[in-house]
């Protein structure tokens, strides 16, 4: 009887402490490897900027989206009636509650960086086109000069001109290749500096040009 007693003595802080666990749950993703003038033609808006704000936020129907505000510093492409711009991510931490995506990386607060926005009209898991491939974090050298880098931090030291899908590999492989977080086009170098921002801008205003002749 003792030993019954003391058992249910010992629910409540077992529940207690069950409650203030943190809860985790997923989505899995999986997202197309694109060149960098498919996304240049196909997002809305490009802009170069720095994050003021994140705020995750759990909607009536249990999801948690992270609200993400830019101060826009150049457009790079599109037009945008502001100089500060909100985007909307799916997943982050409310309380003791996080969920997560898979292969998805949200900006930071303070992050630098140039961003390719897909839509301005709809939501999206991830509102950057071709995810990670559409986000650059502008990072400066030892000596002030700021270089572009992939959201995982690998410097960007070229750009080469797009090959057609069909000329690279076979068609189905092409269309069904996944992408490793570097648009095609790119070339990325570990422990080399990256192109700095003025030349990458250049780049994306040359291509943008070319297309509108």
């Amino acid at each position: 009887m003792k030993k019954r007693t003391r058992a249910m003595l010992m629910l409540p802080a077992v529940w207690m402490a069950l409650l203030l666990m943190p809860v985790y749950y997923g989505h899995a993703s999986s997202v197309r490897e694109v060149s960098l003038n498919e996304m240049l033609r196909r997002s809305r808006l490009v802009f170069e900027g720095a994050v003021t704000a994140v705020q995750a936020k759990e909607n009536s129907r249990k999801r948690i989206h992270t609200f993400v505000t830019f101060k826009i510093q150049d457009i790079i492409k599109g037009k945008y009636h502001g100089d500060t711009i909100t985007l909307r991510f799916l997943g982050g931490t409310v309380g003791n509650v996080t969920m997560a995506v898979s292969d998805m990386r949200l900006p930071q607060k303070g992050e630098h960086g140039i961003y390719f926005v897909e839509s301005l009209e709809r939501y999206q898991v991830n509102p950057l086109y071709g995810w990670s491939q559409g986000h650059f974090i502008v990072v400066p050298d030892a000596a002030g000069r700021k270089r572009i880098m992939t959201n995982r931090r690998l410097p960007v030291t070229g750009v080469l001109d797009d090959i057609p899908a069909a000329q690279t590999a076979p068609s189905k492989e092409r269309t069904q290749a996944l992408s490793k977080g570097v648009a095609r086009g790119l070339v990325v170098v570990q422990d080399k500096d990256g192109l700095t921002a003025d030349e990458f801008k250049r780049v994306l205003h040359e291509r943008i040009a070319k297309e509108n002749e």
